[in-house]
């Protein structure tokens, strides 16, 4: 998360607080109104007749995907409700938009198969429960995602850990380890969770957890995701159909070519580089704190991925090599 003013609240001062607003908000003008239309070339879109045995793909924000295949749908942090900055530097009480979450919901399949939490901050987790209700997807992540996530409302979870696996419909779900991007040298949130208390209520209640990365098999292609993380798990020399890549903040991108490295994606797909405060019906526009230029660079130094962009609710479809 790049959430420039929320690495201690309840203990940061008020001259602190205010010296990172004013950070953020001059990052900000910096990359105001930078959005893809200037990377035209590389949004991937569909030409010609969809493939029934591809993958479509469907980004959703921030860190959001809805993957389907041939009637299944699995579901990767999905978020919607885009709480604003103010309430998050404030530490204000957060609860779903529940408007956006609904017209959010409106671009998704009806039912999915499983909703997968690479960890347990705010714009992973928020909506998460109400999603669970309306797909009746099952709910795979971590120990405590999932005993946030209970006691923010959902009915159930499946707390999962690195080199476990699941069977899921259509799906089989590699868990793999990962690490959260530190923000100026700390990771936002990483308090430890206080067992038994109740509902998350605030932005520093939806502590990070144990984060995490998926591996996702079906018809024959591999999708890596994680949300600024690094695969050691994955063996050596197994190729990726397409990675999804969190790369919010300097650590990721410190480790992509290394990522790159292992993965050897015929697609690579930077995530988490959109300014996760605005709303989705404001259109997509690059983070204050992201570099795409740099990832652009280390793409294409890589010489052998094809790096794409996705515009919000614009499916594409991964299709068989």
């Amino acid at each position: 998360m790049q959430l420039a003013a929320t690495q201690r609240f309840g203990r940061i001062g008020g001259k602190g607080l205010k010296g990172a607003l004013l950070l953020f908000f001059g990052l900000s003008t910096q990359v105001l109104g930078v959005g893809l239309n200037s990377y035209t070339d590389l949004i991937a879109k569909d030409a010609g007749p969809i493939s029934p045995n591809g993958v479509r793909v469907m980004y959703l924000g921030t860190n959001g995907y809805q993957f389907e295949f041939q009637g299944h749908a699995l579901l990767v942090d999905p978020y919607f409700s885009r709480v604003d900055l103010f309430s998050v530097a404030l530490n204000s009480r957060l609860q779903p938009n529940m408007r956006r979450v609904a017209e959010g919901m409106r671009q998704l399949a009806p039912k999915a198969d499983a909703i997968l939490v690479t960890h347990g901050h705010f714009d992973h987790l928020l909506d998460v429960p109400i999603v669970m209700s309306r797909t009746h997807a099952r709910l795979i992540a971590s120990a405590s995602a999932v005993e946030l996530a209970k006691r923010a409302g959902a009915s159930s979870g499946d707390a999962v850990t690195a080199g476990d696996v699941r069977r899921v419909g259509a799906w089989k779900i590699r868990v793999l380890p990962a690490t959260h991007d530190r923000l100026f040298g700390k990771v936002p949130f990483d308090q430890p969770e206080t067992p038994g208390s109740g509902p998350p209520q605030h932005p520093a209640d939806w502590v990070c957890g144990e984060p995490l990365a998926f591996l996702i098999e079906v018809g024959d292609q591999r999708i890596y995701i994680d949300s600024g993380g690094t695969p050691a798990q994955l063996p050596l020399r197994e190729r990726v159909d397409l990675a999804v890549l969190g790369m919010a903040l300097p650590d990721s991108r410190a480790r992509l070519p290394g990522a790159l490295e292992r993965l050897q994606p015929r697609y690579v797909l930077p995530s988490h580089q959109d300014n996760f405060f605005r709303p989705l019906d404001a259109g997509f526009q690059f983070g204050p704190l992201t570099d795409f230029s740099r990832v652009r660079h280390d793409c294409e130094q890589a010489n052998r991925s094809r790096l794409i962009l996705l515009d919000y609710f614009r499916p594409w479809t991964l299709a068989k090599k």
